[in-house]
Order: structure tokens, then sequence, then C-alpha cells
């Protein structure tokens, strides 16, 4: 189907415009997700929050999955699946623990390197053909993380590296898909994911659990639908619109981290995040819409936001 056949709800709305709404209300979802995580924080570990969003997120999806039996039972790929599985739990693990130790906004600029990281993987690992205009984009937004990351005089913030680290993961996680792909169906890809990540944190999640008290039992129900929805919100923005539409408003993704981390917790933005925000976040613009050009087969954005 292509863009311009695609039928939105609305008359007279194009594609564009509607996956552009539907990314910026995504965009709200995960920003909520962000604040919800800080709030028990204190008291549930990352491991467990992971395990119960995933379980609901697979509770949540189950009619689709069951619909869908006979081919996710089949898969042709699973070892990339599974490997997908164990990148996306590390990338969660870095993801979620840098948000609640470094601000947000800076933890959202790092996290858009991901799809940086993942072209400098695609030119090595897959031997896809990058020209020199994507090579200097990825380029500047790597200098961009080095400013966020604050090597300089005081060392390196090391939840900043672990939010990098995620976004590496997160890279290493799209080329598994680009593999996967190949061979199976995205949902395909996503069941073995989320089953992955579900078995694999349990061990984990249950030898530090702490049992909930009833207002945080209520926002990890909250954290496990909206990131249910916020993956569905993602994938269809991605799937309807064009990348060269919806790839500019992680400008509008920053500043809502930005502004949350203002008004609710009083981080004010540094001169560091704004000047290496601006230079990732302008570099993963311009190379997605340079993918898109280019047909690549990259995808501008992992289809689940580890977020």
């Amino acid at each position: 189907m292509t863009i311009s056949r695609y039928q939105t709800p609305f008359a007279g709305m194009t594609a564009d415009l509607y996956a552009s709404l539907l990314m910026i209300a995504a965009f709200a979802v995960f920003s909520a997700m962000s604040v919800f995580m800080r709030m028990i924080s204190g008291h549930i570990s990352v491991p467990q929050v992971i395990l119960i969003r995933q379980v609901m997120a697979l509770i949540l999806m189950a009619p689709q999955y069951w619909a869908a039996r006979q081919v996710i039972l089949h898969p042709t790929g699973l070892s990339l699946h599974l490997t997908r599985g164990v990148l996306a739990i590390g990338s969660m693990f870095c993801g979620l623990t840098s948000i609640i130790h470094i601000p947000l906004a800076d933890a959202t600029a790092i996290s858009m390197a991901e799809v940086l990281i993942a072209t400098a993987f695609a030119a090595t690992l897959l031997r896809e053909p990058i020209g020199w205009r994507r090579w200097l984009a990825a380029a500047v937004g790597f200098g961009g993380v080095a400013i966020m990351i604050r090597p300089f005089g005081t060392g390196f913030d090391v939840y900043a590296l672990l939010a990098l680290a995620g976004s590496v993961g997160g890279a290493a996680s799209m080329i598994a898909i680009r593999l996967g792909s190949r061979h199976d169906t995205t949902i395909t890809v996503l069941f073995w994911q989320g089953l992955v990540v579900a078995v694999l944190s349990a061990p984990v999640a249950i030898w530090v659990w702490v049992t909930p008290t009833w207002h945080e039992a209520m926002i990890l129900l909250i954290m496990g639908v909206i990131f249910t929805a916020g993956n569905w919100l993602y994938t269809a923005a991605i799937r309807i619109g064009r990348a060269s539409a919806v790839a500019p408003l992680g400008y509008l993704r920053l500043i809502m981290m930005a502004g949350i981390g203002w008004t609710i917790y009083g981080e004010v933005p540094t001169w560091a995040t704004l000047v290496g925000g601006f230079l990732v976040i302008g570099s993963a613009t311009y190379t997605i819409m340079r993918n898109a050009l280019r047909a690549s087969p990259l995808p501008p954005a992992s289809p689940i936001p580890q977020g």
C-alpha cells in the first residue's frame, strides 16, 4: 500500500500528517513512562519493571499473537530472534537505569544516537554502502554524544555512558531485526523478542523482587499498558508516514523530555545538553532522511523503542 493510497480516519488529512500525530502521541506516552519510572525507582528495581512491563505487553498483544500462531510457532530465523531478545533486554536495562540518574533531556538525546550507531553497524557488519555524507553525519552525531557524556575536566558521566551503551544495544538489535526480517514476519520477531525478554528478566527480577504497594502496583499496571500503546503508535507512525516526514519530530521528543525534566525535577538544560542534543538529533534526522532517499533497508528506528 503506497502512502498516497493510505486512507486516514479523518477526511482531508494526509498520511504524513496522520503519521506525525501518531508519532507525537507516542513521544508523549514514552515521556510519561520516564516519569512513572522515576516515581517507583526508589523501591522497585529496573529488572522487576522490565519483567512486569513485558509480561503485560505479551498479554495485551495475545490476540494478535494467537491469530498469527501458525507463523509464529514455525520461525526460520529463531537464533536471530533470540539474539535480538538478549540485546533488547540489555538496551532496556541501560536505558531505564540512565533516565533515573541523569537529566531526561540528556538520556533522550543520547538515545537518538542509536540510528547513527546502526548506520555504522550496517556498513561494517552488513557491508551496506554508506556514502560520505552519512559518515559525516555520524561523526557529527558522535561529537554531540561526546559533549553530553562530558569527558572534559570532571571525567566521564557513568550513567551517560550507560545511556550510550543502551543505544549501542538498540542499534545492534536493529541489525538483528534487519537480518531476521529476511526470514520471518514482523509479528514473529515481536513475539520471540518479548518472550526472550520476559524469560531472561524473570530470574533477576524474582531475585530482587519487592512486593509493590497498591500505589506502585497501579503505576506498574499503567506502565505496561502505555508501553504497549506507545509501541503501537510508534510502529504505526513509521509504517504510515514517510521517514522524511516523521524523522524531524525527534526534536519535539527532546523538547518534551527537557520540559518535563525542567518543570517536574528542576533539571535546567546545560550548554552541553543543548549543543550535544541538537548535534545528535540533527545528524540522526539527516541520516534517516538520507536512508529514505536511498531506499536503505535499514529501518529509521527500532520498531520496539526501549525506553
